[in-house]
């Protein structure tokens, strides 16, 4: 952890001894998950439809190996009245963005921008909450689709909305998409453990990422240009960002050409959209100076990023386009299979005519649906 951030939270340590109360926490911890570093109120016409107040928040989580890391998110409060027992909850975890500093959601999206879930989850009466993930926003590395890291920053968030917020009830869903939807997985599957604290209904995940180590094995010296299918480089990049963070044992900088070092930096600095133009005309093989074959890479990154197969404590629902050229369809069809033969609860459903955007507005009024189901079951 670099040394301002230690130096950053003993401040909050400190701080938390005499003025706050904080989240509990195993007596190893350094700082309690949930603790809050910064909080802004957002003004009221940054407010999304359906929103009565909102707060950006810095609080401290754990990143993929469980070393303390600021995160920032924010949640939003919905209009009216609460009802007994406060307002049940919906953590969206948002799609990729990228993983450099600007790319934090919170700072970037506002108003009707904000995401589509977010604003039907408002205007359906409940809390939401939002983490940019640990490090994203915060200028420290983010461990991108580092499902524990991912898990903590989605559950840690929670708990520091509680915190700031009386009103709120133990009762959430956990819902994202892309990216997002591999979070919310992940947070549900970890959620019993980590944060007990907290009654989760369901998993609500739209073309979840998966697979990504079948993925990996598939970039090789030998592959073309793909045309506009280079960007999947970004993909590779991004991950391999995050795993060298996380592991920086397996040397991982040691698999790719002087283009593709070139281009990792590069990964730091702009987000999604426009990473993916600087890509267009590189192809993926120019990144790759040996394949991602050996056993310690894949085993890690298998650990890394692979969503838990056995004990799901909850329904989980996922949805899907066929159309899709991100994350393709085949991927959650093979999840849904290793969930199910697993005991898991799982609801699959095929969206024809979607692709990997499209799907969110395709299946949202449906997943509202069956958010509201899942809150009503005792």
């Amino acid at each position: 952890m670099a040394r301002g951030v230690g130096v950053l939270l003993a401040a909050v340590v400190s701080a938390s001894a005499s003025v706050m109360l904080a989240p509990q926490a195993a007596a190893d911890d350094l700082v309690p998950g949930g603790t809050i570093i910064t909080r802004e109120r957002v003004p009221a016409e940054q407010l999304p439809p359906g929103a009565a107040a909102a707060e950006r928040v810095e609080y401290v989580t754990r990143d993929q190996t469980g070393r303390s890391a600021p995160s920032s998110g924010i949640y939003w409060i919905p209009q009216g009245t609460p009802p007994p027992g406060g307002w049940k909850i919906v953590s969206w975890a948002h799609g990729t963005t990228g993983i450099g500093d600007a790319c934090a959601p919170s700072k970037t999206k506002t108003g009707s921008g904000v995401d589509a879930a977010v604003i039907a989850a408002l205007k359906a009466g409940y809390a939401v909450t939002a983490t940019d993930y640990a490090g994203l926003g915060t200028a420290e590395q983010t461990e991108y689709l580092g499902g524990r890291a991912a898990a903590h920053s989605v559950l840690d968030m929670l708990r520091a909305a509680r915190w700031e917020e009386s009103r709120l009830s133990n009762d959430w869903v956990s819902m994202g998409h892309s990216q997002g939807g591999h979070a919310a997985l992940w947070a549900g599957h970890m959620a019993a453990a980590y944060a007990p604290e907290l009654r989760l209904h369901e998993v609500v995940a739209a073309a979840p990422a998966s697979g990504i180590e079948s993925v990996f094995s598939a970039f090789t010296p030998n592959v073309p240009s793909l045309g506009k299918g280079n960007i999947v480089g970004g993909l590779l990049l991004f991950i391999l960002a995050g795993l060298d963070h996380a592991r920086p044992d397996l040397n991982v900088r040691d698999h790719l050409t002087d283009t593709g070092e070139k281009y990792l930096e590069l990964a730091h600095q702009k987000c999604s959209g426009d990473f993916s133009d600087a890509l267009r005309s590189v192809s993926p093989g120019s990144l790759v100076a040996r394949a991602f074959t050996d056993k310690a890479f894949t085993d890690a990154l298998a650990d890394y990023t692979s969503v838990p197969s056995n004990d799901w404590h909850v329904p989980i629902r996922i949805d899907h386009g066929l159309f899709d050229p991100a994350v393709p369809y085949v991927l959650s069809a093979s999840l849904v299979r290793r969930l199910r033969s697993a005991g898991a609860d799982v609801s699959f459903v095929t969206h024809p005519r979607a692709d990997h955007t499209s799907v969110v507005e395709q299946s949202l009024d449906d997943e509202m649906r069956t958010i509201g189901q899942a809150f009503g079951r005792d």
